[in-house]
């Protein structure tokens, strides 16, 4: 799959940072995400600080935080279209006919483009109807909500003609998507509804097959929501836009912009020159040390910045070389990276596992973010400590040319890296401890991120780097909250026809045995994470299996977990596994070369995956334990 993290240049903005448009994109981006991070520290020192030492009294900025969530993920989705960058199945990048590419380009961009028509007018609709009910819903006291709602419909329509119009592109070009833009969007409301049910399934082939050939998935799952909800007597095409705004009801989703700025600032720095150094010089001198150091920077990295490609992408070009001289063969070592770049998706604060306790808290038995973590820490450590023993064994033969242990030059790479080791207890400290909220320390790692790389090291530079980190931060937000937010919409109409409960009622009357489910739930999330990205499965198969899952004894934390792990497998699963065309992408090898180098991986993942599933005592007995239950 295309991942959002990989860098528009060597700059962030595709060469073009001198250009007052990126630049006024920059600093929109700066203003929006800033204010993200500002508020909820401000909240968090109104209840440290004693009120009658603050001149002014600090109000609630919970309401307006969640909507700058929203909005940011709106302006980020622009961005996201502007420069090509959002989620989808990069099939497009297997193929080597550049004619062929371009056909798959003018499909997926005209696909896209109805769809973002049908979204404008929707939410064109969704915001007059609210504006239409006078006073009802304020942010803030002060703000009507038909306003805060505004930024969906200029939003929708800026992506269809950022989407549709590509500077020197060919007329012809232009025509044909433009075509396609109308059979797949306004056409539609002219079809004579006729037998619904088969429109429904033409219309999913078709946005299945769009999405097939590289168009985003917002504009598949958004497409989809719409094309039910007007197929549908008792729908309507509003309904999918209002669950997406709804997502500024979600508590925990302001984390995810947060996080993922602290990641980008991260990985535009230098800290994970500075992370591997300090993996080498305290593992390099166990056997296959390179390798294990691999293996825990990238855990590391993964699990700051929530996304596996970020760590592909900023560390992939370090390490191969580094594997390579340690005389590790391509092969292994390509394997070994891209297999690695999801190792720490189940460790603080990965974004995936704190969007799984977003969905999770609608559950039967609602699972706490901190509890989804602790479930989260022996599986995760089960998986480094495997990986790095069959590392290990691979490599033997270079055993006896690895380097000496000197404790004074691993001291000094600790010394140089104190900050990013820092940073874990410092999470741990705030969130963990009790001082402050999950939103409220993201924006403590945002700024801690910020302080190293733009004045502790002086990686970054506020005139040259600040505008475009800020700009790259945004993009990934928006590709994410895309996703996030058409998935919702989306579910509202599985939940609208009773889809889990009837899906729960068939599975429980035809399968009984608990270990039969769980082979069955292995197999079906193995289908799921080679097909779609995590965060839309999150959000649309999540509150299923919630429904199903009590009727097996099977615990919240152990079915989290399960989810999860299966979907860290589908990084690595064919026929679109995302670790591996980014590495395909990242060090220009060919796909089915990746896809051989990452097959023993794919098998260690497997046998993991098996173990977490069987053993629930890794998960959720653990958190039983720990909890006194």
């Amino acid at each position: 799959m295309k991942d959002t993290w990989e860098n528009t240049s060597s700059d962030g903005l595709n060469g073009g940072g001198s250009h007052w448009a990126f630049k006024l994109a920059g600093a929109v981006a700066l203003l929006a995400l800033g204010a993200m991070v500002v508020l909820p520290l401000l909240q968090a020192g109104s209840r440290v600080v004693n009120r009658r030492l603050l001149s002014v009294p600090v109000p609630n900025t919970v309401e307006w935080v969640r909507h700058l969530t929203l909005w940011t993920g709106l302006l980020g989705a622009l961005f996201a279209s502007w420069k090509d960058r959002h989620l989808a199945i990069a099939v497009g990048e297997a193929v080597r006919s550049s004619a062929w590419k371009a056909r798959f380009s003018a499909l997926s961009r005209g696909g896209a483009v109805g769809i973002l028509v049908c979204l404008t007018v929707s939410s064109t609709q969704l915001g007059l109807a609210y504006a239409g009910m006078g006073d009802f819903g304020q942010i803030g006291g002060w703000l009507p909500l038909w306003v805060a709602m505004a930024p969906m419909p200029l939003a929708f329509g800026a992506m269809t003609v950022a989407t549709y119009w590509r500077p020197g592109e060919a007329w012809s070009s232009r025509f044909w998507i433009l075509l396609l833009a109308l059979l797949v969007g306004p056409v539609l409301v002219l079809i004579p509804l006729g037998d619904g049910a088969f429109l429904r399934a033409v219309g999913i082939l078709a946005i299945c097959m769009l999405a097939g050939v590289g168009m985003p998935l917002f504009a598949a799952l958004g497409g989809t929501a719409l094309l039910l909800f007007f197929l549908d007597p008792a729908g309507s095409v509003t309904w999918p836009l209002d669950q997406t705004y709804r997502i500024t009801s979600e508590g925990l989703l302001p984390c995810i912009p947060l996080f993922v700025l602290a990641g980008v600032i991260l990985a535009r720095g230098e800290a994970a020159t500075r992370l591997i150094k300090v993996a080498r010089t305290w593992t390099g001198w166990v056997p296959g040390g390179a390798s294990v150091a691999t293996i825990l920077a990238c855990a590391f990295f993964t699990a700051v910045t929530g996304a596996s490609g970020v760590t592909i992408l900023a560390l992939g070009g370090l390490l191969l070389p580094v594997l390579i001289a340690a005389k590790h063969t391509e092969r292994f070592s390509l394997g070994l990276v891209t297999a690695s770049g999801s190792v720490g998706l189940l460790f603080f604060p990965s974004i995936p596992v704190i969007l799984y306790a977003v969905r999770g808290s609608s559950m039967v038995a609602p699972l706490g973010v901190k509890e989804l973590f602790l479930a989260g820490l022996i599986p995760g450590m089960l998986l480094l400590l495997i990986l790095a023993a069959y590392s290990m064994f691979q490599v033997r033969s270079s055993w006896a040319t690895r380097p000496s242990f000197t404790l004074r030059e691993a001291m000094g790479a600790a010394r140089i890296a104190w900050g990013d080791l820092l940073l874990p207890v410092l999470v741990v400290v705030a969130f963990f401890g009790g001082l402050m909220t999950l939103v409220e320390t993201a924006a403590l790692v945002a700024v801690w991120a910020f302080l190293l790389e733009f004045v502790v090291h002086r990686t970054l530079r506020l005139r040259k780097d600040l505008l475009a980190t800020f700009f790259e931060s945004c993009l990934v937000v928006g590709a994410l909250v895309a996703v996030i937010g058409m998935a919702f919409g989306l579910f509202s109409f599985l939940m609208d026809h009773q889809v889990p409960e009837t899906v729960a009622t068939w599975l429980t009357s035809t399968i009984e045995s608990k270990l039969v489910f769980l082979l069955v739930l292995n197999v079906l999330l193995l289908v799921v994470g080679a097909l779609i990205d995590i965060f839309s499965a999150i959000v649309l198969i999540v509150p299923i299996l919630a429904a199903v899952a009590p009727e097996y004894g099977i615990g919240p934390a152990h079915l989290g977990i399960v989810f999860l792990a299966n979907l860290e497998l589908g990084y690595l699963t064919p026929p679109v596994g995302m670790n591996l065309f980014l590495s395909s992408l990242t060090f220009d090898k060919p796909v089915l070369k990746v896809w051989r180098a990452a097959l023993p991986f794919l098998a260690i993942f497997a046998i993991w995956v098996l173990l977490v599933t069987y053993v629930p005592f890794l998960s959720q007995g653990i958190v039983d334990l720990v909890l006194g239950r």
